[in-house]
């Protein structure tokens, strides 16, 4: 991708988040408004980069206001991206935590937590190269290291934390199958009711919610027993009469619950 296109590409999702501010609540604000900044910053460390690059492609001696200079520079871009990592991991909290799932934003937040990763493993390249020219700027390989380090981490609870919020159950059987796991209860003259707390959790089917709306039941009758918004489902017959279960509004239908449980007979 070229500079221009990168540059086109950056607009086109910054337009598409403000459009998104000009209807969102005070927490969104908040949220893009961290998000500018972490921007501002990471142009910071570009610039920053930039000269200790050039510097580390000079050849001869670097002069002592250059090797104060370089170090500066390596101190800074350590403190801007302590702060932006700081704000990074607060900024993935409260989406994670948001009932919005505003795409734009996720897709801007994904990118600056990517940018993250690849300015400290820049660093760690660049301190490669001048602590072959200069002694004085190793000493900052093991806090650089470290940083590299903790940018994967969290590259990697963010990715859990996705999982987790995108993670929802199901299962359907006979009333006979589902008492039998303890998912319900009742009989004879006795009402029938979820087992919420005793029902076997095993033996539900673990789903990502974003990919999967729906489930075929094979059979040609069903009720469902979770409890889920009314308008946010359908059951559909197909062939042989057998019935489809289709999420219509996928995020109300899990707004109440993440356990989804049908009966067929």
């Amino acid at each position: 991708m070229t500079e221009s296109e990168e540059y086109q590409k950056l607009q086109a999702e910054r337009d598409s988040l403000q459009a998104v501010l000009k209807t969102s609540d005070a927490e969104t604000q908040e949220m893009m408004a961290v998000i500018s900044e972490v921007e501002a910053n990471f142009d910071k460390i570009r610039e920053a980069e930039k000269y200790i690059s050039t510097q580390s492609a000079q050849s001869g001696e670097m002069s002592q206001d250059t090797k104060k200079r370089v170090s500066d520079n390596f101190q800074m871009i350590q403190e801007i991206l302590k702060r932006n990592k700081a704000q990074l991991a607060e900024l993935n909290r409260k989406y994670a935590s948001s009932n919005k799932q505003v795409a734009s934003m996720q897709s801007t937040i994904d990118r600056l937590n990517k940018e993250m990763q690849e300015s400290s493993a820049r660093l760690v390249v660049l301190q490669g190269e001048l602590a072959k020219r200069d002694a004085t700027i190793a000493q900052l390989s093991s806090d650089i290291s470290e940083l590299a380090q903790h940018a994967e981490e969290q590259s990697s609870t963010i990715k859990e934390q996705d999982k987790s919020l995108h993670t929802a159950y199901y299962v359907f059987g006979t009333a006979n199958e589902l008492k039998e796991q303890k998912i319900l209860s009742g009989g004879f003259l006795k009402s029938t009711k979820v087992m919420q707390d005793t029902f076997n959790k095993d033996y539900f089917l673990q789903i990502d919610v974003r990919e999967v709306t729906e489930i075929p039941l094979y059979a040609p009758k069903a009720k469902i027993w979770s409890t889920h918004p009314e308008g946010t489902y359908e059951f559909v017959k197909g062939a042989n009469d057998n019935l489809t279960f289709q999420i219509t509004d996928t995020q109300r239908f899990w707004s109440l619950t993440k356990y989804l449980i049908i009966e067929v007979n």
